[in-house]
């Protein structure tokens, strides 16, 4: 395996929010379900539901990360939530 490749973080946070931007608007949601789901600790394991992150969450992310394009999608989890 390449050590170049070991290195890469394979999670959005890092991904900055131009990145986010210029995605094809089909992983949207995925990703935006991974920043709005990351570190939360619901009760009983539950989780934001993907309906909720494709109609609420997609649009509050892309909102803040046009005022805000080189902040990292991790940096935004506890705003879009």
């Amino acid at each position: 395996m390449n050590s170049a490749f070991a290195a890469q973080e394979t999670t959005p946070q890092n991904m900055t929010c131009q990145e986010f931007i210029n995605m094809n608007p089909k992983y949207m949601t995925p990703v935006a379900f991974w920043v709005v789901n990351k570190d939360t600790d619901f009760k009983g394991g539950d989780y934001v539901h993907w309906q909720e992150v494709e109609t609420v969450s997609v649009p509050r992310i892309y909102k803040q990360c046009q005022k805000t394009p080189k902040a990292k999608l991790g940096e935004l989890t506890h705003s879009v939530k």
